[in-house]
């Protein structure tokens, strides 16, 4: 019963405010008796003196919880109001209406107090500046706060304890669904199931989530997900495939036979007043059954599949990373042999290294250590490619027969699509069918909906020709294997294998390598897969890209030093000073890089090419190096020369040359002289050179005397025996 005995004057000049609140929508749509118990305060206000215009109802706050103020419109415009003496009375049918936060209640009693501004309720009005009326409020939300507390830990606990049975009945994620008992069990459609196990499959094969997202856009495989209609509720549809689907799916406890409560956690931020979700460790999670359901994949693979998330993240010393597209290869495997850190590939203009540079970026330290990336991987690259010889034919042989196990598994999902789009064509056909011809309003919509089902199936049969073709599939044998497997290395060289697949090679291969970057020389230790060590010493400068290197290191088994100068100003590489090269430079390139070649004076550096240099051919057949000079340009020795700036001369040799011209060949009475030749041809001596050379005769130089003269040895294997015979 209301006394009006508080109420003055002036609060009847202000407007009576009635507040109405409720704490969720479910409240709002289903309790209404709340409702008019909150609605029926303005009665209360006009028998209390205030007139119809002066009552106010603020209702902008239905469905909003009281916990706190700042998400609530409606109260932050009544405090505004009150702040503006704007209000005589507040009417509300509890203290829990306006807020339960203490925080909130005792700055509104401040506020409501400071601008004289009753409280009111279904039972009393009160004052705020009054002190019993003050003590009574106080109390009175004190209460409210508690009520709420207990209210949400009956709520939670009773959750909790269903939840800790396996009982609760939270959302379960795609391909999952619940028994008529309430049990999990994995979705009937088999399309769903099939699309999940591909993803847990490509895991194990590819490694990481980017892999798969790739892998599933090349053979245009959709995945499925949820679907929230309006009055439908749940249903299965699919969608193209993306990065966040499938990391979801393999970071789910769930897919792996695991029922876990409590994994996400809710703060709220009163000062910046942001509410944020946070994911739990494992070992923190309130529940956490495992092989509480049938899952896709076990719970050891789970847990590997997060390690490897994990280290594909690149944000610690011990993880690899994923390989990414820099053309450093040994990204994510490399450490210092100083102190043991890993080492970071640093790239600048178009050169790039391993820099050991933590402490330097962290603390300011001394740079431990730096080494040219292009030198270190080339090294590696060819002790490698070594490996990676015919005994892994079998190994090519395996992945081929996964390969075709994958193929089938994409085939067969292939047909699981084209099965659930012809039931959906065949579905729609059967709607329209059924319904009244002459109520064209319904008859339209089904038509359109069967001619888009029928326009989806048609194009989904168009990709699946185009994806699998009819036709005999080509089958490799053993040699044709060995053959790929030669020409690895031409391949590797000429870029048509992918900067990530290279290192994706490698990392099978390695599972670290250690640098040493003092001296001048880089000491490498490579610890391959099964922890096998092999040591390197390579040279710590490389002056030149990786692609030039293999470049020069082609070229110098078939070329001198000038002609490779030659190439490659014509192609126009230069220096890594930017200048022209030349023969000299070339020889530098090589000799710091250990590039062995069929044109060097150096043992340890010779490729038997079956080129020397003038001076060791002038002493293998006896002979003056002017004289070589002399043979070569008359055709008599071949070699290799640059007619410009007289640079260096190599002559090719073999034994029959050597014998041919040492002196050390048998007379024949079938041979004949230069000058007999010349006399009855009318020959100069190169043009005999080049006539007997044509005919395939043999140039003879044999000693008569004190002297030594050439002679022709015809060639009796064809016509030119008899027409040699005619002309001497």
């Amino acid at each position: 019963m209301y006394t009006n005995n508080k109420i003055q004057s002036y609060h009847l000049d202000r407007s009576a405010v009635i507040y109405v609140r409720q704490s969720s929508a479910y409240q709002v749509e289903n309790n209404k008796e709340s409702q008019r118990r909150q609605y029926d305060l303005h009665k209360s206000a006009l028998q209390l003196g205030w007139h119809e215009n002066q009552v106010i109802i603020i209702d902008e706050d239905l469905g909003i919880s009281g916990a706190k103020s700042d998400n609530r419109p409606g109260y932050q415009k009544l405090v505004s109001m009150i702040a503006l003496r704007k209000v005589g009375v507040i009417f509300g049918i509890e203290v829990s209406r306006l807020t339960r936060n203490c925080r909130d209640w005792y700055e509104l009693l401040e506020i409501a107090s400071t601008f004289d501004t009753l409280i009111a309720d279904e039972e009393a009005i009160f004052n705020p500046a009054d002190y019993n009326d003050r003590l009574l409020l106080g109390l009175k939300g004190t209460i409210s706060e508690a009520e709420l507390h207990q209210i949400k830990c009956r709520m939670v606990r009773g959750r909790l304890n269903k939840a800790k049975r396996g009982d609760l009945e939270i959302n379960l994620p795609i391909g999952y669904e619940r028994d008529e008992l309430g049990k999990i069990r994995k979705s009937p459609d088999e399309s769903v199931r099939t699309a999940i196990e591909t993803i847990f499959s490509l895991f194990q094969k590819l490694g990481s989530v980017r892999g798969i997202l790739l892998e599933l856009c090349r053979r245009k495989q959709e995945l499925p997900y949820h679907k929230t209609t309006p009055g439908i509720g749940r249903k299965i549809a699919w969608h193209k495939a993306t990065y966040d689907a499938i990391y979801l799916i393999l970071t789910n406890p769930t897919y792996a036979g695991v029922y876990s409560y409590g994994r996400r956690k809710k703060t709220y931020n009163p000062v910046d007043k942001i509410t944020s979700v946070n994911t739990v460790a494992q070992e923190n999670c309130e529940v956490f059954i495992k092989d509480h359901h049938e899952g896709y994949t076990t719970y050891e693979d789970y847990q590997n599949n997060i390690k490897m998330m994990e280290e594909n993240h690149y944000r610690n010393q011990m993880s690899i990373g994923a390989a990414r597209e820099g053309k450093a290869l040994l990204q994510g495997i490399v450490y210092c042999q100083s102190c043991g850190l890993k080492m970071r590939p640093r790239y600048s203009s178009q050169r790039y290294y391993y820099c050991c540079d933590r402490d330097h970026r962290r603390f300011g330290e001394p740079v431990c250590g730096w080494a040219s990336a292009c030198r270190v991987d080339n090294a590696i690259v060819d002790v490698a490619l070594q490996i990676l010889n015919e005994g892994t034919v079998d190994l090519t042989f395996q992945l081929m027969e996964r390969h075709k196990k994958e193929e089938e598994e994409s085939y067969k999902q292939w047909e699981q699509k084209m099965k659930r789009l012809d039931y959906e064509a065949n579905l729609a056909r059967k709607r329209y069918e059924s319904v009244d011809p002459e109520n064209r309003l319904v008859a339209s919509t089904l038509e359109s909906e069967w001619n888009t089902k029928l326009t989806a199936l048609q194009v989904a049969k168009i990709e699946f020709e185009k994806f699998y073709p009819k036709g005999e599939k080509i089958k490799f044998t053993a040699p044709e294997v060995k053959n790929l497997l030669h020409s690895l290395k031409e391949k590797w060289t000429t870029d048509k294998i992918s900067i990530q697949d290279k290192k994706e090679i490698l990392r099978c291969l390695i599972e670290r390598v250690f640098i040493n970057t003092k001296g001048k020389v880089l000491a490498i230790k490579i610890i391959w897969q099964g922890q096998i060590v092999t040591t390197l010493d390579v040279p710590k400068y490389l002056f030149s890209s990786s692609h030039l290197y293999h470049k020069i290191k082609k070229m110098a088994a078939k070329n001198t030093d000038e002609e490779i100068a030659d190439i490659l100003n014509q192609a126009g590489y230069l220096t890594v000073k930017n200048k022209l090269w030349t023969p000299r430079r070339v020889m530098d390139f090589r000799l710091s890089n250990q590039i062995a070649s069929g044109f060097t004076k150096n043992e340890k550096l010779k490729i038997n090419s079956g080129y020397v240099c003038s001076q060791e051919a002038a002493k293998k057949i006896g002979v003056a190096i002017t004289t070589i000079q002399h043979w070569f340009n008359l055709g008599i020795l071949e070699g290799r020369q640059r007619i410009a700036k007289q640079s260096k001369l190599w002559i090719y040799l073999d034994s029959d040359i050597i014998q041919n011209l040492n002196g050390a060949a048998s007379f024949s009475n079938t041979i004949k002289t230069f000058r007999s030749v010349m006399k009855t041809q009318g020959f100069k001596q190169n043009e005999v050179v080049q006539w007997a050379k044509a005919n395939n005769h043999r140039i003879l130089r044999l000693q008569r005397g004190k002297a030594f003269h050439f002679y022709i040895q015809p060639c009796i294997t064809n016509l030119n025996k008899a027409i040699l015979d005619r002309s001497m």
